[in-house]
């Protein structure tokens, strides 16, 4: 069975003179085995409220969310 473990990934986004931080989902596989991160998906440029997308990855590793349920997760987190 893999173990995954979900994170926060950071980007910056410049658009001529105006900058834009954005959030996303990263899931790494059997972080806990061998201290290795491979990452195994990730959703980028969720949102800007990280605190948001916060609460959203500690419910996902609270979970133990099945990767394959991340992209229906993230859908429904942004239509709320």
């Amino acid at each position: 069975m893999i173990n995954v473990a979900y994170a926060i990934s950071e980007e910056k986004y410049t658009f001529g003179e105006e900058c834009r931080t954005s959030y996303g989902i990263v899931a790494y596989s059997n972080v806990d085995q061998d201290g290795t991160k491979t990452i195994i998906a990730s959703v980028r440029d969720i949102t800007s409220d990280r605190d948001a997308l916060a609460r959203l990855v500690s419910d996902c590793n609270r979970l133990k969310l099945s990767t394959v349920h991340l992209n229906d997760v993230v859908e429904d987190f942004l239509s709320e």
